[in-house]
Formats: C-alpha cells, sequence, structure tokens
C-alpha cells in the first residue's frame, strides 16, 4: 500500500469540482496571500513528489475544493483564522486579549512598582513571540497585530528606562518607528517619533531630539487629538531643556488646552494614549525649572497634586516632589529642598525604579555642587541616601542649576 500524502485527496476533490491541473495551478494558494503556480507543480504535489508543509496551505486548498478538514487530518476550525468563522473568532479574540493587557499594564505603571509592570511585559513578550513564531504570515502583517506589536515594543522601550538601560530604550523605540512606518499608521508613527526624540534629548542630543519631537508633532495632526497633546507636551519638554522659553510656553499651552478640551477621554488609550491632564501639568512644572523659572513650578503645587490626587497617579505622585526639590533648591531654600527630596526618593524606593532612585543622587550631586554640602540638612540628606545600600545608582552628574 502507498504511503498517503496531501496530493492524493487533493486530486480527488479536484477531479470532483471538475478542475483540471491548470486551472486549479491558477486558484493554487501562496503563503503570503497570492495565488498561482505553475501546472507542473500540481502535478507534482498530486503525485506525492513534492509535500505541502504549510498547514495554511492546506486549509486554503480545503476551502477552494470543498474538502472536509478531516479528510487532511485537521481540525474544523483554524486557531489562526484562516478560513473558517470559528477560527478568525479566536484569531480575534487573541489580539483582544494583548490590547486589553497592554492596557492594564499602562494602568498598572500608574500604580504599580516596577517589578509588576516587568511581569506584564514579559507576558506580552511571550505572547508576541509565540505568534509571529507560529502565525502564517498574512496575519503577522495585518495592520491591527502591527499595531499591538508596536505598543509592546513602546512598554519594553519604557520598562528599559526606568531601569536605566537607555541605549536599549532607544533601541526599542527605533524597532517600533520600524513597524509603523510599515503600516503607515499615524498615531504609531507620531508616538514612535517622540519616543525617539526623547531618548535623543536625554543623550543631550537636542537638536536631532528637535527635528524628531516636530516631526512626530506633525505627524500627529493625522492622528487623534489624544495623539497631539501628548506630542506636544514632551515637544515643549525638550524646547525647555534647549531653554527656547517662548517655544516651551507655546508648545505646553497647545498640550494643555486640547487636553483640557477632551476633558475624560484624554488617557482612556485612544490611540494608545494613556497620558493625563496632570501628566501635561508635571511636564509644565519641569519646563518651568529648565527655563530658570522656579517660582512658577511652586505657584502649580497646590494645583496639580490635587489633579494627581483626582487622577489616583501612583507614578506621577512618586515623582513630582522632585519638581519641588530642585525649585526650592533654585531659589536657595535648602531645607525645604531637602524635605521634598526625602519625600522624592522614600516614593522612588516605593516604584522599585532604578531610574527614579539614580534621580535623588543626582539631586544631591546639585545641593552639593551649589555650595550646600556642609549644610545640616544636605549632610543628613546624603547619609540618608548612602545608608539605603544604592549608592552605585549615583550617575555622577548634576541638574542645570540657574539662579535666580
Amino acid at each position: 500500500m502507498s504511503e498517503y500524502h496531501y496530493g492524493i485527496t487533493i486530486r480527488e476533490y479536484r477531479e470532483l469540482n471538475g478542475l483540471t491541473q491548470s486551472e486549479l495551478a491558477a486558484l493554487w494558494p501562496k503563503k503570503l496571500g497570492d495565488t498561482g503556480v505553475s501546472p507542473d507543480y500540481v502535478y507534482l504535489v498530486e503525485s506525492g513528489k513534492k509535500h505541502i508543509t504549510d498547514i495554511g496551505t492546506v486549509r486554503r486548498l480545503c476551502s477552494i475544493l470543498k474538502i472536509p478538514y478531516w479528510k487532511v487530518g485537521l481540525a474544523e476550525y483554524d486557531p489562526f483564522g484562516m478560513t473558517d468563522t470559528r477560527g478568525m473568532s479566536m484569531y480575534d479574540e487573541t489580539l483582544n486579549t494583548a490590547e486589553s493587557l497592554i492596557k492594564r499594564t499602562w494602568w498598572a505603571r500608574r500604580t504599580a512598582p516596577t517589578t509588576y509592570v516587568k511581569e506584564c511585559v514579559d507576558d506580552l513578550n511571550r505572547l508576541f513571540s509565540y505568534l509571529q513564531e507560529n502565525m502564517p504570515p498574512p496575519l503577522r502583517l495585518e495592520q491591527r497585530f502591527e499595531i499591538l506589536y508596536a505598543q509592546t515594543l513602546r512598554l519594553n522601550a519604557v520598562l528599559a528606562v526606568e531601569t536605566q538601560q537607555y541605549e536599549e530604550a532607544r533601541k526599542k523605540f527605533g524597532e517600533m518607528y520600524a513597524v509603523a512606518r510599515r503600516i503607515d499608521h499615524p498615531a504609531t508613527l507620531a508616538i514612535a517619533l517622540l519616543g525617539q526624540g526623547t531618548e535623543l534629548d536625554r543623550a543631550k542630543r537636542h537638536d536631532e531630539a528637535i527635528e524628531m519631537l516636530e516631526e512626530a508633532r506633525d505627524m500627529s495632526f493625522r492622528a487623534s487629538k489624544q495623539v497631539i497633546a501628548l506630542v506636544n507636551a514632551y515637544l515643549a519638554r525638550v524646547y525647555a531643556s534647549m531653554r527656547r522659553a517662548r517655544d516651551f510656553k507655546r508648545a505646553i499651552d497647545v498640550a494643555q488646552n486640547v487636553a483640557t478640551d477632551i476633558k475624560l477621554s484624554y488617557g482612556d488609550g485612544t490611540d494608545f494614549v494613556f497620558h493625563s491632564l496632570s501628566g501635561i501639568m508635571a511636564e509644565r512644572s519641569y519646563g518651568y525649572l529648565e527655563i530658570g523659572e522656579p517660582q512658577g513650578t511652586i505657584d502649580m503645587k497646590e494645583e496639580i497634586e490635587d489633579q494627581i490626587a483626582l487622577e489616583g497617579n501612583v507614578w506621577l505622585d512618586a515623582w513630582i516632589p522632585l519638581d519641588w526639590a530642585r525649585a526650592y533648591l533654585m531659589l536657595g531654600d535648602i531645607d525645604k529642598a531637602v524635605e521634598e527630596g526625602r519625600v522624592f526618593y522614600q516614593k522612588a524606593l516605593s516604584l522599585k525604579s532604578p531610574h527614579a532612585q539614580s534621580r535623588a543622587f543626582r539631586l544631591l550631586n546639585t545641593m552639593e555642587a551649589a555650595g550646600y554640602k556642609d549644610t545640616a540638612s544636605a549632610v543628613a540628606f546624603r547619609e540618608e541616601l548612602h545608608a539605603s545600600g544604592n549608592g552605585a545608582l549615583n550617575p555622577g552628574d548634576q541638574y542645570p542649576l540657574i539662579t535666580v
């Protein structure tokens, strides 16, 4: 008895459908969604001299020739949704699950320690690794899949920042941009450019950062108000880093006005924007410090604290005392600066973010460089930081200190 191969059943049902080998050759499905092979190829498959190894191709042939799936040893539904309704539903449900996990990970970042956020990102990485290895190419290139994969890369980049892997963050944002270019999706493109620009600014490559963020701003107008607000907020941040006060104020006004206009819909995940009004206000607070207007930061203190409490933004609640500390230092009030610095450091420890913790050491360096090294409050702050056992986190640099 000869060994069974798919060609036997294909030939049987080709003849039942009244098709010649040439006619079937014209309908023959290919991996990337195209059709058409040579009649000789059909002959070789039917004779068992060529073997079909791609199950997606077998399923599509079953659809074309009306072959029952059991005849070729397959289940009635396709888990990757190539041919039947139940299969496509399973594929859609998989993407729905991925999207839900992405949204929950962003919310976790606002309320949970970095270690928990890492667990969520690791889950997403495993899911997309499995899908990329096992899904047929047409589905891996489908736009929704690509958008979700791009957002997973974005979360990896954000997590890399929290663990002080800044080069890795820029690399992941670059990979996100490549995906966004492939599908020409405005929101994903704008956010990828924003991420790259922000990391260039962190690396003190300010001119390149501005160029990239201005491109992100232009792209955001093809997306949504959520993206417009987000991009303008980070563009304002980089303008402030370059002491371009007028441009900073214009960009942050645009961001805050747009964010206020869309109210509760801002930060709801539209176009995968999970920022919030308190985040926009925090960029304004930071910007005032960079352009040498620390009183502007202090004047916003109560307003920002109220907004953070309203939103339950634990992550920003931990970070914002650093702004107050820097502002008081610039105003020459070392005692208040240390008081806020201590609050920030304790909250940074609760976030379990090395990136945040390192900023407390940078604050200490700035205090000491400004001439407060031997003051009682600065000495106590130094002892507290080094007693925590995280002295290795000290980046050795300082915040720009503009005296007023």
